[in-house]
């Protein structure tokens, strides 16, 4: 299965450079530290931007060998609706008393640390820390380590993540919030494919779009993707067998609500979740407490939708 999904992405990336639109910047100036204590990934091909004020959670992201526009949906902290669904790559875990966080936007994360170094001579991010009570701020209890590795179109993490022994949660996901402004299309390897519609909601909430990782793994991957006009972010999970054990693990995805009535302009979004738990309504335990796995995040360009799909 792991071969099958490295011949698909690779076919993927294949086509993506074929464009012949990257000018790649030399290794050395990938990953760069910037004046605010922010990490910045710029290859040439994609940019993507960690905060150091949300515990590294990314706060841009711009696939510049596509539109070059921004495709997060992360907003200033003047925009303080749904505080929590703004990062790309942010660490979330919902227990009954409030949940912890990685990236919130109205808190400022200390408690983790991020160290640049490389990985088999690539650019890579070691992220190492705790989670943060969105009740009162404080140190969490969920620690977690997050090495990524970045390549020309496409980062590789291991993630490794400690709960109290014991501990329940509704969900406990990565998290990967999309502006829903440039998205035409979900779909993943379950064989669900979505239209997506501006400032409007298509799928059912989170809890019921949940996917196990047995639905998912169908023999060639397991993975989930949001496209639009240039761009495809595709989510992978490239150790489904470790995750294949856990009765609540696999994907979710959220598209946002009707933006109207008392909802905010520009507060709806696409979220893809990969989920240690998910598809829960009442919290359940996480077990084992203490997980590593691996997972992909493949950012993809084209000339146009049509390059992209063919046909739709």
């Amino acid at each position: 299965m792991k071969l099958l999904l490295i011949f698909m992405l690779t076919g993927l990336v294949c086509a993506a450079a074929q464009a012949g639109s990257d000018e790649l910047k030399p290794l050395k100036d990938w990953l760069k530290r910037a004046d605010n204590g922010d990490w910045l990934l710029d290859n040439g091909h994609y940019m993507l931007r960690f905060g150091k004020q949300y515990g590294y959670a990314g706060i841009e992201l711009r696939i510049l060998a596509g539109s070059g526009r921004r495709l997060d949906q992360f907003w200033t902290p003047e925009y303080t609706f749904h505080p929590m669904c703004r990062f790309f790559d942010n660490i979330s875990f919902m227990d009954a008393a409030g949940g912890e966080i990685q990236g919130y936007l109205t808190m400022n994360n200390t408690f983790v640390e991020a160290t640049a170094t490389t990985v088999d001579g690539q650019p890579a991010l070691v992220q190492t820390g705790h989670l943060q009570r969105r009740g009162d701020n404080s140190q969490g209890n969920v620690f977690f380590q997050k090495t990524m590795t970045f390549f020309q179109h496409h980062y590789e993490v291991e993630l490794s993540v400690k709960a109290p022994p014991g501990s329940e949660y509704r969900y406990a996901d990565v998290w990967f919030d999309i502006n829903d402004d440039w998205c035409h299309r979900y779909a993943n390897s379950a064989g669900d494919i979505l239209r997506l519609r501006k400032s409007r909601a298509d799928c059912a909430n989170a809890a019921g779009s949940w996917r196990s990782v047995a639905q998912l793994d169908r023999g060639y991957g397991v993975w989930v993707s949001v496209s639009g006009p240039r761009e495809e972010i595709l989510v992978a999970l490239t150790s489904p067998e470790i995750l294949k054990p856990l009765p609540h693990a696999g994907f979710t995805f959220f598209d946002g609500h009707d933006e109207g009535g008392t909802e905010p302009p520009n507060s709806s979004h696409e979220c893809i979740g990969l989920s240690l738990v998910g598809g829960v309504s009442q919290p359940v335990p996480l077990e084992p407490n203490e997980i590593t796995y691996t997972y992909s995040v493949n950012l993809l360009a084209r000339s146009s939708y049509e390059a992209l799909y063919a046909r739709d």
